[in-house]
């Protein structure tokens, strides 16, 4: 073949005498009009390649004398039914040769002529773009813009067209004919199907994505003034819902797609590639790049049994290419936060007033220890006790215990790369005081992100970070140990301190003096020390690349609780003591991938297949002593107490090993294909159940790329899926299969010869095993589409799906018949359906200098517990129900019902007379203004039998709707999200509704409470002795929980650079949780789980029980770039 071309080329030299920058025309010697079906879709071949496919398809030959090197040039190309000419002028952009079609075939002229070219790449507001990708297209030329912008590269000197991207703006192609130099202005995207979207072990472009997939820009969040990441998702994402229980640094839990299981519903959270297992509130929300979360099993199943409840990906940032030079980065913010919506409660004299009431109501003559003997009048005495050592006051105790609190954050990076590396390091300081006195959050954060290009063959890097969080806390939404629900219930009448400066004490009922107790557990600081990263190498062999991964995360965690003696009337402390607790907990991971990549023609083959093993190991110890000589801060430790020295110790462990492999093809970029497998051996499981194989496969159909689309028209891209996948869970207690013993000095010794005075050491069984657990599994159907109309500055993704879970692992209670010291064991036990529907919308448009941006997310879901067999219903546990709820069982699980239900009694308004009591007849003991209940059973008569579900704490629409708008150098946005059609069981009501409970205050709504003059109340009548028994659990404490809430309000400016010596300065004003619209009567309507650790918390939904208020906030920060 080569020796044929050298001859033509040789017999034609003549032809070829024109000169070397004169271009050859195509036309005037060969009309190529019927060579007009060549097709090629090609991704770095060798240039000799192409000119051999051309020839098989048109019979042209190609005539040239070149070097291997000339011939080896790597170009990328993609023709449907071009003819020859067109082929050409493709080609002559794509490499240095030049074409002169002749009779004998096609004369190729390689030109040896090279330029330089160089420019700027700003955007539309003049400011430069450091990181841009510069390149001719189909070609190995190409260059990133430095830090100001700016690029220099050699070209050859017939390329006429250099094209420019960036993520998050429109791609430009500009030509350079007769250009040196040439700046590049580029405009902001209004498509979002040019993202890269990282996905399990790897990423991929959004178009191409055949799974359910959301994503939020950090710069959107970061600045909110929350201590952690996944508050600021609430709202932001369709499918995906955030809880929280307000306080600074607290418990957050995400749901993906509704509840899958009764047990864990948490996501498996992946930063960097590590697996992350001790929360979020450690990561500074400033170094966050991307965060994506894989919602379907399409997506998710790659990481198979810890992905049932989907998968929330975040990648830091990392360095870039700046030239060598040093980018200085700083972010702060500071502000207020204060609380609103606040109860109202009974000043002093009107809870006398009402508990006069009261009594009166029941028949009774008015008198009080506190408030006197004049049955006409409670009277407000001087002194509280006897000692004449507490005054009467008026305090509004809710507001005592609430302060207006300081938050403050502050960041800096340093970035700098080339060619040959890259690395990243920040600090940080996060500090958020509680809006409850002495309570508050404080993390300290580094990051060190690096990677080493040696050669094109080999990157080495880690990703690293450290943080070092204090936290002091305090109990809340819970009947026994909220501080809130302390301060609500705390009697009006009683000061904050006495006249010797001690908190005072309550004459009243047994509850802390809330000033008290917040003092006392000021220094009772919870310490948090943790680092999480990892270390890799990627090799590069061909069309293979090979990953391998060591990852950390560790933490330890210690804090030390003292509690001094105090004496306040009815409660009292008389011995101090102080516990201390120390554990640490890390987890490995080691993953290795070994990715193949290869283009056939038209066919496009990604091929993943790896090995992830994971260790994870916990320890902690804890000992208390009581009987301390000195109450002074520096004499809280273990060696200065005299008394009850205890101890205790234990330590526990799991492993997971995985097999997993991945199949992406497309053809053609039209036709989608994925299919994932993931085989996880745990543990936890006995080695008959120990693997667990979990599949998926997705498909999609771009319509935009079919021949009859028209992208001109109103829909300019269109993408059709649907997947279907299994997905595990294997959240258990580490050794549920497996029987054990121990000793317990409590319970497991026994005087054997009937000696009192001597016992024998024994042994009681620690667990209940079920050696036949098996793997959870959540099967999951989806469909969808992507749509971009209107030239993609609409964009539609909208989303269905089916979830059912089958062998649901429960912890299920044993009979107290079955004896020993252990409540229930775990089984697999019971099925849950969860379908909804997810819409995403985004509009982004501009109308001379404004831009403006609408985003609206909608999420519909529906959760029911379709089988349960080895109870009737499942709930909190006998032995936390007390401190939890008083003994009033509310939520319950049942077949046919959402999960964490509530369930009570029907309430069907207030009898208004005798005549109706004796009417109904199914209410004895009821009075006029008492709560009528519902017999739902028909049976005659109201009794526990009559119990129904009465609401459910899971909303039927969630919605988030995000208005963005930029003029000139201001930039406004507006968030909302909204919940509509979930009901909130306000348990405040208890004791602050009800005078059987008579020694707590009340709320002032009681002053409308239900009496002869005033029927129109929906408040019962007062009553001290509630012989109707209204206080019990029923639908009289269920609301409706619908909001919709202005979550953030920002307001910013972009100093012109020019002002600043090419610096870039934004500065923003800020304002949180500016109003709330709804119907329900308490502080928040957006109330989450009862706890955010427990095993059992999912069982526990939407009970308010004195919530952490929430805070509306005011901040002024900026963003600086040097």
């Amino acid at each position: 073949m080569k020796k044929l071309n050298l001859l033509a080329l040789l017999l034609c030299l003549p032809l070829l005498g024109r000169g070397s920058n004169v271009p050859i025309s195509v036309s005037n010697v060969v009309n190529t009009q019927n060579f007009d079906m060549i097709n090629l879709n090609l991704k770095s071949v060798a240039l000799e390649k192409v000119f051999d496919l051309i020839e098989k398809q048109t019979g042209q030959r190609f005539i040239y004398a070149a070097d291997a090197q000339s011939l080896d040039q790597r170009i990328s190309i993609d023709v449907n039914k071009g003819n020859l000419e067109s082929v050409l002028e493709v080609l002559k952009n794509k490499a240095n040769v030049d074409f002169r079609v002749t009779e004998q075939g096609v004369l190729v002229k390689f030109i040896q002529e090279k330029r330089k070219i160089s420019g700027s790449v700003i955007d539309e507001a003049g400011s430069p773009i450091p990181g841009a990708n510069v390149f001719v297209e189909g070609t190995d030329y190409g260059t990133v813009s430095d830090f100001d912008g700016k690029f220099t590269m050699e070209i050859p000197s017939n390329f006429k067209t250099l094209s420019i991207t960036y993520i998050g703006y429109r791609r430009q192609d500009v030509n350079i004919e007769n250009m040196d130099n040439v700046t590049v202005t580029l405009i902001e995207s209004a498509s979002q199907l040019d993202e890269i979207v990282v996905v399990g072990y790897g990423t991929e472009a959004r178009r191409n994505i055949t799974g359910a997939i959301a994503s939020v820009s950090p710069e959107e969040i970061n600045t909110q003034p929350k201590a952690n990441v996944v508050e600021m998702l609430d709202g932001r994402l369709p499918g995906v819902q955030i809880m929280s229980d307000n306080s600074p640094g607290g418990g957050t839990s995400i749901r993906v797609r509704g509840f899958s299981t009764i047990n864990s519903n948490d996501p498996l959270v992946i930063v960097d590639g590590i697996p992350a297992s001790n929360g979020l509130n450690g990561i500074n929300p400033s170094d966050i790049e991307t965060i994506q979360v894989l919602k379907d099993a399409a997506s998710a199943s790659i990481y198979g049994s810890r992905a049932a409840n989907g998968v929330v990906i975040i990648t830091t940032k990392k360095g870039s290419d700046t030239g060598g030079e040093y980018v200085v980065s700083f972010d702060s913010y500071a502000g207020l936060q204060s609380s609103y919506n606040l109860p109202r409660m009974l000043n002093a004299q009107q809870y006398g007033d009402l508990l006069w009431q009261a009594t009166i109501n029941d028949g009774g003559t008015p008198s009080h220890d506190i408030y006197g003997d004049n049955p006409a009048q409670a009277t407000i005495p001087q002194w509280l006790n006897d000692e004449q050592t507490i005054l009467s006051a008026d305090v509004d105790w809710v507001k005592q215990i609430l302060q207006t609190a300081t938050v403050q954050s502050y960041n800096v990076s340093l970035a700098k790369g080339d060619s040959k590396g890259q690395h990243m390091f920040s600090l940080g300081y996060y500090n958020q005081e509680g809006l409850i006195k002495y309570t508050g959050f404080e993390r300290y954060s580094a990051r060190f992100n690096s990677s080493y290009n040696i050669g094109d063959f080999l990157t080495i890097g880690e990703n690293f970070t450290a943080n070092y969080k204090e936290q002091v806390s305090i109990g809340t939404n819970s009947a026994l140990g909220s501080i809130v629900l302390s301060a609500m219930q705390f009697p009006s009448i009683v000061p904050v301190k006495d006249i010797n400066g001690e908190y005072a004490g309550n004459p009243l009922n047994d509850t802390q003096n809330p000033m008290g107790q917040l003092y006392r557990n000021k220094d009772n600081k919870q310490k948090r020390v943790q680092a999480l990263g990892n270390v890799y190498a990627n090799l590069y062999i061909k069309d293979f690349t090979f990953k391998t991964s060591f990852g950390l995360d560790y933490q330890n965690y210690n804090i030390r609780s003292f509690s001094p003696t105090f004496n306040e009337i009815l409660s009292t402390n008389n011995t101090n003591s102080l516990s201390t607790s120390n554990s640490f907990n890390y987890q490995f991971s080691f993953t290795n991938t070994l990715n193949y990549k290869k283009q056939f023609g038209a066919h496009n083959v990604d091929v993943l297949l790896g090995q992830e093993a994971i260790e994870y190991n916990y320890e902690g110890f804890g000992a208390s002593v009581s009987e301390f000589l000195y109450e002074d801060e520096n004499f809280r430790y273990l060696s200065f107490g005299t008394e009850n020295m205890l101890n205790s110790g234990n330590a526990s462990g799991w492993s997971l090993n995985s097999y997993f492999g991945r199949l992406n093809y497309n053809y053609d970029e039209k036709y989608l294909f994925t299919a994932t497998v993931r085989r996880d051996g745990s543990s936890r499981f006995n080695e008959d159940n120990r693997w667990g194989t979990f599949p998926a496969f997705s498909l999609g159909w771009r319509l935009d790329r079919e021949d009859f689309f028209n992208p001109d028209g109103v829909v300019s891209s269109l993408l059709l899926r649907g997947s279907w996948g299994q997905t595990g869970n294997q959240d258990i207690s580490n050794y549920a299969t497996v029987d054990s013993y121990r000793n317990n000095n409590a319970n497991s010794n026994y005087a054997i010869d009937g000696a009192q005075e001597s016992v024998y050491i024994g042994l009681t069984q620690s667990r209940i095993p079920n050696p036949d657990l098996k793997w959870e599994t959540t099967t999951q159907t989806s469909i969808g589409v992507d749509m971009g109309l209107l030239k993609d500055h609409l964009n539609i993704t909208a989303d269905y799906y089916i979830k059912k879970t089958d062998d649901i692992l429960v912890y299920n209670t044993v009979p107290l018949t079955y004896g020993g010291t252990n409540d229930g064991q775990w089984v697999n036990d019971g099925k849950m359906k969860n379908n909804g529907f997810e819409l995403n919308v985004n509009y982004n448009d501009k109308v001379g200098d404004l831009g403006y941006q609408i985003g609206l997310n909608l999420t519909g879901s529906k959760n029911e517990l379709t089988e349960l067999n080895t109870s009737d219903y499942l709930g909190i546990p006998s032995s936390s129900l007390h401190s939890v709820n008083f003994d009033q069982e509310i939520s319950r699980s049942a077949v046919g019902q959402p999960i964490a239900s509530f369930y009570g009694y029907v309430a069907e308004g207030l009898f208004q007379s005798q005549a109706e009591v004796d009417s109904y007849g199914l209410q004895p003991n009821a009075q006029p203004g008492d709560i009528k209940f519902k017999d739902v059973d028909g049976d005659g008569d109201v009794d526990a039998d009559d119990r129904t579900f009465i609401g459910s704490p899971h909303p039927d629409v969630m919605l988030g709707l995000n208005l963005q708008f930029n003029y000139k150098n201001f930039d406004l946005g507006l968030f909302f999200n909204g919940s509509f059609g979930n009901d909130t069981y306000n348990f405040t009501k208890y004791k602050n509704h009800f005078f059987n409970q008579a020694a707590y205050n009340k709320e002032n709504v009681l002053l409308d409470a239900w009496s002869e003059n005033n029927t129109d109340s929906s408040i019962p009548r007062l009553s001290l002795d509630d012989p109707n028994n209204n206080i019990r659990p029923s639908s009289y404490y269920v609301e409706n929980g619908s909001y919709v809430r202005l979550t953030n309000t920002q307001l910013g400016y972009n100093v012109s650079p020019e002002l600043l010596g090419g610096l870039k300065l934004r500065i923003y004003a800020q304002a949180s949780n500016l109003f709330t619209i709804t119907d329900y009567s308490g502080m928040n309507p957006q109330v989450g789980l009862q706890n955010y650790s427990g095993s059992n918390r999912n069982l526990d939904i939407g009970i308010d029980r004195g919530l952490y208020p929430p805070s509306r906030t005011f901040v002024i920060g900026c963003n600086l770039k040097l």
